[in-house]
């Protein structure tokens, strides 16, 4: 099969948009209330969990960002998927409530924690890997 690159664009695009929009939307243009009563789960007032969702929106923005920098590297899509992860455990133990909303954690990291590892075998058989 020769090589095409498309396949790690589209999981390159797709990942990057999920961080980004995640960081920007609900963090940075609200904060929506769903971010705070996470942040407050932790023990924060609320002055402190918009302040936290702020420095959180940031982080996801600049992430996207890598993503899209440094698409040709395993390490953005590795620390993705330890990313997804650790916020699904997080949520799981934390903030169990948010495992069955609308647009939850659990279907949220799964395709991006699996668009990840499409990527990660894109870069393996682009780079001659098989």
């Amino acid at each position: 099969m020769p090589n095409n690159p498309v396949i790690l664009s589209l999981c390159r695009f797709s990942i990057a948009f999920i961080w980004i929009y995640q960081g920007v939307v609900p963090k940075l243009f609200g904060p929506h209330a769903d971010e705070l009563a996470i942040n407050m789960a932790l023990g924060y007032d609320e002055s402190q969990a918009v302040k936290i969702a702020y420095i959180g929106g940031t982080l996801e923005v600049l992430f996207g960002i890598v993503v899209l920098i440094f698409h040709r590297q395993r390490w953005p899509y590795v620390l993705t998927c330890i990313a997804m992860l650790g916020l699904y455990l997080f949520t799981v133990v934390m903030t169990p409530q948010f495992l069955i909303a609308a647009f939850n954690s659990t279907t949220t990291n799964l395709a991006v924690g699996t668009l990840s590892v499409i990527a990660l075998i894109e870069i393996s058989r682009l780079k001659g890997g098989h």
